[in-house]
């Protein structure tokens, strides 16, 4: 190994002579036009254990052709975040293809690999790869021509691997479907796909004193062994699910990654408290009987893993969830928007620590591409009511189940479907009018619904996964835990106004399974509300978030890597014209508001528009005056809300609380102050703002507000340093600046509210709770808007 120059691949691999220079170094360059995952795997745990031991490494590579893998670079990065020594190569004028490693010994002695080999496995270990190493000491002058070229291309032709730049290229990858990467067979479970990058956010949350996190994937990704990986350094472990079979395909995920673990279920039938992983159903864990001392201690769990997240908000797992405190809580779910979701952003702290969506999916080939045929839908939509975000049922359901559009959906099944179909329906007579009318037309099919029975409806997946039925329709969107990766055509028979409720859609055919290359969509594309986006929706860049966003063009689409688009020449038509309309901006914030509405089948409070809105909060105060104003413009405000919107102050306070001024965050624990519990306080000590304070800025995310010279050593505080903080800054400006709500005795040290406003509030729990809403949005925006690129 020492003196061997020649290695010419599979039969002298350079992995173990790379493996040795890197122990043996005190400086390591890297320079190569690519690396996979595949060979990062082989050199992350010596290239980590030399970086542990201080020792100099800088890496040079580059994103040409997508041949560089994101998980590679992630891996990369977790090592050297602190160091900043990963660069990718960022000149276009000049090419980048070499494949050379630099090494400097204690003893002064040098060496040099160069050759073919990039970071791959075939490169380091299978494939045939002719490299050449000499040493300083008999090629000095060589060496120096290599060691002063890479530094010139380092320092003077490459920008530096920044998290914000792996975030991007992640998201814009697009696998080379020209590289074929030999892959060693796998002797433990690793993470993979999106398990990577996930997993270095997950750490990197719970750094920032996160405690609770919400991981969103695409469906048919993996996201249960996300959960296991993640849990594997905690010791007791609660995965919760709401039906037994998920919680029997976990245990088996679970045991495979944590080795010599135990696991034990608390289900109807079974209800263990031993096992190193608990696996409960939310149904019997939820109950209050069991969520007491005499059962499991609030702390009883290191680590929770909610399946199915976006159910977090039904009582029951609202309960369990309010009870336990463990050390982190995990999340897990592919459609975080759902309408039954409820506040699930506030249950996980507005923490979205990852997303995956189907594009990053697909392009990545983890994913099968699809090929979408949307069919122009001659249903006259402008002529059925729409009431609150939605189309009037009976109306619709009227307009839907005609003969010629039964006849048309069935030719177009003949035409472009495949064999194991899923039809989306908009409701059970829809569904069943389908089924029947399929039937009549000798296809083989059935319909699984709500009222249909357990055991009908295990019948049903198993003749579909055999080939006996071809067709299935349903009206929600099929149901969770039931996994058929070979579904071949999906059909969307109904109006699809929701994002959300289209990727779901699209999401139950995406799923990899051998001998499937493509997914065929059927979707029926009409002049309903939101129909527009329907371009936009297919690249999956659509961003609910962006007030700014344009619709798409049906002609020229950036669609998923594999990925097709055809269009009905009618619908073109239809769809370019809706495109150039323009719509002012009241009416556009209404209409999202009420998509908001129908979606989460509750009135959106601040926090969820902002949270998972198109349009930012601000937005909507600046074009109404205030969240109250545009309440009550668009009928949407309680009772209690209209009660305050009468009276000057309460008005008014109510709109101070949205509007005033922030420079530090000093103001939200002060106000804060003024509540406890549901109720209103009417005088606070500055006593007890300050130790306000001083659990506010505990909070890691919320400590950034006073790392600065001014607050130096801030964190050996005690409660008086807080106090006079508070005095100083938010309680001396609130006293002066809005004296209609708040005065200061400097004698007493006493902080009050306005006597007047003080009654209003006073046993009104439903106001208090605006009132924390607005403060969390604040918060919330404050923090983004100041910190969150950082």
């Amino acid at each position: 190994m020492e003196n061997r120059a020649v290695f010419t691949g599979h039969k002298q691999p350079i992995l173990p002579k790379l493996q040795h220079c890197i122990k043996k170094a005190k400086k390591i360059y890297f320079i190569v036009s690519f690396i996979r995952d595949s060979g990062m795997k082989l050199l992350i745990k010596t290239i980590k254990e030399a970086g542990s031991e201080g020792k100099e490494i800088k890496i040079i590579t580059s994103n040409y052709l997508n041949i560089t893998e994101p998980n590679a670079l992630y891996r990369l990065y977790e090592v050297f975040e602190k160091d900043k020594n990963i660069k990718i190569f960022n000149n276009s004028s000049i090419s980048f293809h070499p494949k050379t490693y630099i090494f400097e010994y204690e003893n002064g002695e040098g060496e040099v690999l160069v050759g073919s080999s990039n970071i791959s496995y075939s490169a380091l270990m299978s494939g045939v790869e002719w490299n050449y190493a000499f040493k300083k000491s008999s090629h000095e002058k060589e060496y120096y021509e290599f060691l002063n070229e890479f530094e010139e291309l380092y320092e003077k032709n490459s920008v530096l691997l920044t998290l914000e730049w792996l975030r991007k290229y992640e998201q814009t990858y697009r696998k080379n479907k020209d590289i074929i990467d030999v892959v060693p067979p796998k002797l433990d479970l690793e993470p993979i796909k999106f398990q990577i990058p996930a997993l270095y956010e997950l750490s990197k949350t719970r750094e920032e004193g996160h405690t609770k996190a919400m991981v969103t994937v695409a469906t048919g990704l993996g996201k249960t062994y996300l959960g296991a990986f993640d849990s594997l350094n905690y010791k007791k472990i609660l995965f919760v699910a709401h039906n037994i079979e998920i919680l029997e395909q976990a245990r088996l995920s679970f045991l495979s990654v944590h080795k010599g673990k135990t696991a034990a279920f608390f289900t109807g039938d079974k209800k263990s408290m031993d096992g190193d992983i608990l696996f409960a159903t939310i149904q019997t864990l939820g109950k209050k009987r069991y969520l007491n001392e005499e059962y499991f201690p609030k702390d009883h769990f290191d680590y929770i893993i909610v399946d199915e997240f976006h159910h977090a908000d039904a009582p029951t797992y609202r309960r369990l969830i309010d009870y336990f405190e463990p050390e982190f809580l995990l999340g897990l779910t592919a459609t975080p928007d759902r309408s039954d979701n409820g506040d699930i952003y506030e249950i996980c702290d507005y923490n979205i620590a990852y997303e995956c969506n189907f594009r990053t999916g697909i392009n990545n080939g983890w994913l099968v591409p699809f090929e979408y045929y949307g069919i122009y839908d001659d249903v006259d939509y402008s002529s059925i009511p729409w009431r609150s975000g939605k189309y009037d049922l009976e109306a619709l359901e009227n307009k839907l189940m005609i003969e010629d559009r039964s006849e048309e959906i069935l030719k177009k099944y003949k035409t472009y479907g495949k064999n194991k179909t899923i039809g989306f329906c908009a409701s059970v007579k829809h569904a069943k009018h389908m089924e029947e009318y399929f039937k009549k037309n000798k296809v083989r099919c059935a319909s699984i619904l709500g009222e249909t029975s357990k055991n009908d409806r295990t019948q049903i997946i198993k003749d579909f996964r055999k080939g006996d039925l071809k067709l299935i329709f349903v009206v929600d969107v099929f149901n969770e835990g039931v996994d058929i990766p070979d579904i071949e055509t999906v059909m969307f028979l109904r109006p699809t106004t929701s994002y959300t409720i289209f990727i779901q859609q699209l999401g139950r055919g995406l799923r990899t399974s051998e001998g499937k290359d493509k997914l065929r969509v059927l979707d029926f594309v009409g002049n309903y509300k939101g129909s527009h986006w329907k371009p936009l929706f297919l690249t999956g860049n659509y961003n609910p978030k962006d007030p700014k966003q344009k619709t798409g063009s049906a002609i020229d689409m950036d669609l998923p890597q594999g990925c097709q688009a055809n269009f009905d020449l009618k619908l073109i038509d239809y769809l370019e014209q809706e495109r150039v309309k323009k719509e002012p901006l009241k009416e556009k914030l209404i209409h999202e508001f009420f998509r908001m509405e129908s979606e989460l089948n509750k009135i959106p409070s601040m926090m969820d528009v902002e949270a998972r809105g198109k349009y930012p909060v601000d937005i909507y105060i600046k074009t109404f005056k205030s969240w109250l104003n545009f309440l009550v413009d668009i009928e949407r405000a309680d009772p209690n809300e209209l009660k305050m919107w009468k009276i000057n102050i309460g008005k008014d306070f109510l709109s101070f609380l949205e509007k005033t001024a922030m420079t530090k965050s000093y103001k939200i624990p002060t106000l804060l102050s003024f509540i406890e519990g549901e109720q209103p306080i009417g005088e606070v000590s500055s006593t007890t703002i300050g130790e306000n304070f001083s659990e506010f800025y505990s909070n890691k995310l919320h400590g950034k507000d006073l790392n600065n010279k001014k607050h130096k050593n801030w964190d050996t505080w005690n409660i008086k340093d807080f106090e006079k903080l508070a005095v100083e800054n938010p309680i001396k400006f609130l006293s002066k600046s809005s004296s209609q709500f708040f005065t200061y005795d400097g004698d007493k040290r006493v902080f009050y509210l306005n006597k007047k406003l003080y009654e209003m509030l006073k046993d009104n729990k439903e106001i208090i709770k605006k009132i924390k809403d607005r403060l969390e949005y604040r918060k919330t925006s404050y923090f983004k808007r100041k910190y969150g690129e950082e």
